[in-house]
């Protein structure tokens, strides 16, 4: 069918024509005569009826509908909004609200760029520079308290941050009076250090950024350490942060002295480490009247001592399978806890073996062989060195053989206070931290840092720390409830939601497109409602929000 125009006696008329074939020819039929075509277009009846018509014509109607309707950009929406909800019911919202509100003149400014720099983290970390330049406009306005409107403003609010710094932390502590060890009888702190560097060389600003052993084994970059504390949740609730050349046992008397003096915590167990363990150290926990649980090197102790180690006639088993069995003797007024593990012991044998193969291709190619040696793992299985006769020293590889397995924890806690399974347990649980480091300096990209001065370098990790505790709460959550995905997993979902203007004939649309899967489900597990699918109206200067 086709429409026709048919001129009789001078006007112009539109006819509905059908054409079809009959007996071998082509024929046409009028099937409907719509009138003259002035009067229907003057009357406005032609544009009624093809209105009409367009209801029952899909593709004309998508065609009409796309000359009207434009969409330039998309803007990142998901990740941000579910962190903006986790943010305020966490008590940080209105924290930052009341440090602002400290500076009457540029406090609410800072602290809405604060917050929106912690926020933009889980999106894709990057330097303020190009969070300035390139990110910030591309975060949907809404979840944003403030403009970007100069990079010096960034900067100005690290430095509002450091000043609060202490009280954000505390914060943190306190975890929105959610926490009270004031009343609890007992808890535990994961204490643990690692290092963060910078893309730099210069280690003459400041009294941070120092050349340091750093744990990637790098020492081409001047570098920061970062004492960290989480609780048995892996929930940060302090840290510290020192000059990079710091040895990791020398962090622990600060630590000491913000868990009795700033906090005022009256018992805790602390947990650490092998590398925290030294005796000045301990001394400083027990004059601090604190309990401890810290990793042990066993193969310090007098060789003597060492071969009651290795007896496991005199360890009881601690599984039906006879995987990991347990011993408890004194140590110098404290407990000993040795354990022994299948698993460990396997691990162990490994290394050894993947180390002598390397040594043995060495000691065969070596042109120099007194000075081809310079890791320390490669020594322990060498004599001769100094000589330059290097050859492989079997009675020290029996030796090792002979430690497979064995890992001790010293504590300071009574038996009728925490039995010795009890004790291993909490020393294992120390991969909260390991976890939380992983979390910093991976998703959360708090290395390399671009910093200079102190204050900005405190004020960044404070940022990187204050969207890990967003996350760590979600995680805590997650695991209660045995969601089946990570919180990273969730957030990576939720970067692909997005917040789309939409215009059509003077009107914008601001909508998300669909949420499903893991960042459907993460709303739901966190009971937070989800976000409206259309998130405002904007029409001739007036805003309608759902």
């Amino acid at each position: 069918m086709f429409l026709r125009r048919s001129v009789v006696g001078g006007h112009t008329y539109l006819r509905l024509v059908r054409a079809y074939r009959k007996e071998g020819k082509n024929k046409q039929e009028v099937l409907f005569n719509f009138g003259r075509l002035d009067a229907l277009q003057a009357t406005g009846q032609l544009d009624a009826l093809v209105a009409g018509l367009s209801r029952f014509a899909t593709q004309q109607r998508l065609i009409d509908l796309s000359q009207d309707l434009s969409i330039d950009e998309v803007y990142a929406f998901g990740a941000v909004h579910l962190a903006l909800r986790m943010w305020e019911q966490s008590g940080l919202e209105k924290l930052f609200k009341r440090l602002g509100d400290l500076h009457p003149k540029r406090g609410a400014v800072w602290s809405g760029l604060a917050e929106g720099m912690v926020l933009s983290r889980f999106i894709r970390p990057c330097s303020k520079r190009r969070l300035w330049l390139e990110r910030w406009e591309k975060i949907y306005p809404d979840l944003l308290k403030v403009g970007a409107s100069s990079l010096d403003g960034f900067y100005r609010a690290m430095d509002w941050l450091y000043v609060h710094r202490r009280e954000v932390e505390q914060a943190l502590f306190d975890r929105n009076g959610e926490r009270d060890l004031f009343n609890q009888e007992l808890d535990l702190v994961f204490y643990d250090t690692t290092t963060l560097y910078f893309e730099s060389a210069d280690d003459q600003r400041g009294k941070l950024r120092r050349f340091g052993y750093s744990k990637e084994h790098r020492f081409d970059c001047v570098q920061v350490v970062l004492g960290l504390l989480v609780d048995r949740e892996g929930i940060p609730v302090g840290y510290e942060l020192f000059p990079g050349n710091t040895y990791d046992s020398d962090a622990v008397p600060a630590i000491l002295e913000k868990l009795k003096s700033k906090y005022r915590i009256g018992r805790i167990i602390f947990v650490a480490d092998r590398g925290m363990l030294s005796k000045d150290n301990l001394n400083a926990i027990r004059k601090a009247h604190l309990e401890f649980i810290v990793g042990m090197r066993l193969w310090n102790v007098e060789a003597k001592r060492q071969e009651t180690f290795y007896d496991r006639k005199r360890y009881r088993w601690m599984d039906k399978k006879s995987k990991l069995a347990i011993r408890e003797m004194d140590f110098e007024g404290d407990r000993l806890i040795l354990t022994w593990s299948q698993e460990r012991a396997q691990r162990d044998a490994q290394v050894r073996s993947d180390l002598l193969a390397t040594i043995r291709t060495k000691l065969n190619q070596a042109s120099n062989p007194k000075r081809f040696v310079t890791h320390r793992g490669y020594r322990q299985f060498l004599k001769g060195l100094e000589e330059g006769k290097p050859e492989l020293n079997e009675e020290a590889i029996d030796l090792s053989q002979r430690r497979d397995g064995f890992f001790g924890v010293r504590t300071n806690i009574p038996a009728g206070k925490m039995h010795a399974k009890e004790v291993y347990a909490r020393y294992k649980d120390l991969w909260h931290i390991e976890d939380a480091f992983g979390e910093v300096k991976g998703p959360l990209e708090t290395r390399p840092m671009f910093h200079w001065t102190d204050r900005r370098i405190e004020a960044h990790v404070l940022i990187c720390l204050l969207a890990y505790y967003l996350e760590a709460v979600i995680t805590r959550t997650l695991r209660q409830k045995k969601a089946g995905f990570t919180a990273g997993e969730m957030f990576r979902a939720l970067n692909q939601v997005y917040a789309v203007p939409i215009q059509v004939r003077g009107t914008c649309a601001w909508v998300r497109n669909e949420l499903k899967g893991v960042a459907a489900e993460g709303y739901r597990q966190l009971n937070l409602g989800p976000p409206a699918r259309v998130l405002k109206i904007e029409r001739a200067g007036v805003v309608t929000r759902n």
